[in-house]
């Protein structure tokens, strides 16, 4: 991996060709990253720099340039730091030390009573045989009006309560159930997947943790348009989920498990990771459009993995992926990395990390939804037409 080079406030304002209370302007914004440098000096990050004066070099760069990295709306949810997530002013590693995803919920939701102190919701709708989770969800969220009256209710009273009775709902769809449980849903996986001891119980239960918000990531945004649009709780979740099923997001963790089961000994990596490099082929689950370097939620869930199941075959293989990758990608790990591995080392189904990460990130979506019907705007940005002018007559 290249380390990283940082430039004086002039050498940075030169390149941008600013003058200095601009390039503070644009720090504060989040534009440019910075960090101490000598005495009470700052260094600034080049490549945010060069980044950043490339696309104000493009000509019509606001109509070309897509629309990532820039900042969008305030939201008291999730910061996201070099360190990782923050979850309201909580750092999201930590809690994945003891956190359920419940408490996580409450957390993020902002609760002053417990949410899921209500009865849970009926059984499922009878769903076609053959769905799969991510179907299953979808049916279940699009008829959850049959299952609850107030379904439609924008009462923010009542809104976290039937944030509690859908997360419980999706993971029953998830994972096949009949009926929601009111069982901590990190035991409900381990008993559907079969797990016996704690040990696997525990690291799902982090793993659901680190997945349940990351800031606003697309189905969070997809999330907060339907929201903005007044939409009921179940149908903004259902917007978010379809952005989440698409492989470039959710569905990534389906695409890490293909590739990491060609790799049966640690003997099979070098070759693995050369041929996909040779065929041009990406490498899913390693780089992050936010983290520089590796996804601090991934590097947490595999030590977490590692003090629960040591000695795990998948697990002491790892270090010898990630660094390969390095030195072939030059691209550090992901979450959904992390989790694939986990999926592997507990012997879970191969769409498992897809549906751990699918019942975590449901938290977060409901946070977004709550926080956004808070908001008087409607969400509606503006396009840049570039196609063809109408011709007028004189």
């Amino acid at each position: 991996m290249n380390t990283p080079l940082y430039l004086s406030a002039r050498e940075a304002a030169a390149e941008l060709g600013v003058q200095p209370a601009t390039l503070y302007a644009y720090v504060s914004r989040g534009l440019i990253r910075s960090m101490p440098g000598p005495g009470k000096q700052k260094r600034y990050d080049a490549a945010d720099i060069r980044a950043l004066a490339a696309q104000k070099d493009r000509p019509d760069a606001a109509a070309t340039s897509p629309l990532t990295g820039g900042l969008v709306l305030e939201t008291r949810l999730t910061l996201i730091a070099e360190d990782g997530p923050w979850y309201r002013g909580h750092s999201a590693l930590a809690l994945a030390e003891s956190f359920s995803l419940e408490a996580v919920a409450g957390l993020l939701w902002a609760c002053d009573s417990d949410p899921f102190a209500a009865p849970s919701p009926g059984p499922l709708p009878e769903l076609p045989a053959g769905s799969a989770p991510l179907e299953r969800l979808m049916l279940a969220l699009a008829a959850y009006p049959l299952l609850d009256p107030a379904a439609y209710t924008r009462a923010p009273a009542l809104l976290p309560v039937k944030g509690a009775a859908l997360l419980r709902l999706g993971v029953a769809a998830l994972l096949g159930q009949p009926a929601p449980s009111a069982d901590p849903i990190h035991r409900q996986f381990a008993a559907a997947f079969g797990l016996t001891g704690d040990a696997g119980s525990e690291l799902i239960r982090a793993a659901l943790v680190l997945s349940a918000d990351h800031e606003l990531n697309t189905s969070a945004f997809a999330v907060r348009c339907a929201a903005s649009t007044r939409a009921p709780l179940h149908a903004a979740l259902l917007s978010g989920l379809g952005a989440f099923s698409g492989p470039r997001h959710g569905a990534a963790a389906d695409r890490v498990g293909a590739w990491l089961s060609d790799i049966g000994e640690a003997e099979d990596i070098p070759a693995v990771l050369q041929q996909r490099l040779q065929r041009g082929d990406p490498l899913p689950g390693f780089g992050h459009m936010v983290y520089r370097g590796a996804d601090p939620r991934a590097t947490c869930l595999l030590a977490l993995g590692n003090r629960l199941l040591p000695g795990n075959r998948q697990l002491a293989m790892a270090p010898a992926l990630i660094a390969q990758a390095a030195d072939l990608f030059g691209a550090g790990p992901n979450i959904d990395f992390a989790l694939a591995v986990v999926v592997r080392a507990l012997g879970l189904p191969a769409d498992a990390a897809k549906i751990l990460f699918c019942a975590g990130r449901i938290v977060g979506w409901i946070g977004h939804a709550l926080e956004q019907m808070t908001v008087p705007e409607q969400i509606r940005p503006r396009a840049t037409y570039v196609g063809e002018r109408p011709r007028r007559g004189k």
